[in-house]
């Protein structure tokens, strides 16, 4: 599957917690995620920059500036939550399909909510390789 075509099958298979998915589609659409978030920071950082370099100016323009940054960066704050919670069930559900494709249960998931080694222990698995279905225990 490539880069395109995995972040296309993340959103059409928003909430299908059955079938397997290989490491690739996984992959590809955490590297996305990651991007689409880097660039919500990045933007928060820009209008950060303007405010600092516009702190010299007179007082009018200053203030100016400050309330746009204030009122931008909430506003990008707001759609990165948003963002976030978009994207919460259907990185779940490709978590366990993920873990079917290495024959593992999906309730494993769960693990990743142990304080600091559960986020270990499921990069771990999400990095195992695909084995071949012992039965249709996942296919349901």
């Amino acid at each position: 599957m490539g880069f395109f075509e995995a972040y296309i099958s993340f959103w059409k298979n928003y909430v299908n917690f059955t079938g397997r998915s290989s490491r690739s589609a996984y992959w590809y659409v955490i590297l996305w995620n990651g991007i689409i978030v880097s660039i919500f920071y990045i933007l928060i950082l820009v209008f950060i920059i303007i405010a600092t370099t516009t702190s010299t100016i007179n007082e009018p323009i200053r203030d100016f500036a400050s309330i746009l940054t204030s009122v931008s960066n909430l506003l990008i704050v707001g759609f990165l939550l948003l963002y976030m919670l978009a994207t919460f069930t259907p990185l779940l559900a490709l978590m366990i399909r993920r873990l079917h494709d290495s024959n593992k249960s999906g309730w494993l998931v769960l693990l990743g909510f142990i304080p600091f080694v559960g986020s270990i222990i499921m990069i771990i698995f999400m990095c195992l390789p695909s084995e071949p279905a012992i039965s249709n225990d996942f296919d349901f």
